[in-house]
């Protein structure tokens, strides 16, 4: 990913943003094929290092090649939208002012290996929790019967994706005039959800 020095996120804060980040799109390429893939997943940093966990419909036959490919790119979006240059101050003065889009991306390099029984279990434990802990009234795995989860189980196929590179993009205008800049992030912090996730990086 082409990241100038203006918009290089720092490891810690790509990490930071990767874990709010519920889905991306898993890539690799193997005899010669490109195949992608949308998967929700799980960001796993202990002492063995930083993991991703997902998993794939096994009906997919994406995770076979995924597999034998010798990498994979994890690449992942938090938000993005439209900048237009009526909201620059600047463009009143010698109207030298372009369109442009701000986002937050952040793409994982690393090797995919197939995950054990005891990990997938956790996996989708885990997978659940978050995205259930805001809800009125969370559903847990446990509350559907043991052998229809099992029998459920069967049809995933689940990877971790041992990380080797992380890198974070967030485009918020800092190329922009201090007063441009402002003025995007005024417009951003009352506008769409998305340029209200973009505001909270603009500085």
């Amino acid at each position: 990913m082409y990241v100038p020095q203006a918009f290089a996120m720092p490891d810690a804060e790509a990490l930071a943003a990767l874990k709010e980040i519920g889905a991306g799109y898993f890539v690799t390429a193997h005899d010669g094929h490109i195949e992608s893939t949308f998967l929700p997943f799980i960001v796993v940093d202990n002492a063995d290092g930083l993991r991703i966990w997902a998993h794939f419909a096994k009906a997919n036959s994406h995770w076979h090649s995924a597999l034998a490919a010798s990498d994979c790119l994890l690449i992942t979006h938090l938000a993005d939208s439209y900048v237009s240059p009526s909201l620059y101050p600047s463009k009143r003065t010698d109207g030298k002012v372009v369109p442009t889009w701000n986002y937050v991306t952040i793409e994982v390099r690393g090797t995919l290996q197939a995950l054990s029984d005891a990990d997938e279990e956790s996996l989708l434990r885990t997978l659940t929790d978050h995205h259930e802990q805001h809800s009125t009234e969370p559903w847990a795995v446990s509350d559907a019967p043991f052998d229809f989860i099992e029998a459920q189980r069967k049809a995933i196929v689940s990877v971790e994706l041992v990380v080797s590179e992380i890198t974070g993009k967030a485009k918020a205008s800092q190329n922009r005039l201090p007063e441009d800049a402002a003025a995007v992030k005024a417009q951003y912090e009352s506008g769409s959800d998305a340029q209200r996730a973009i505001a909270d990086w603009m500085r």
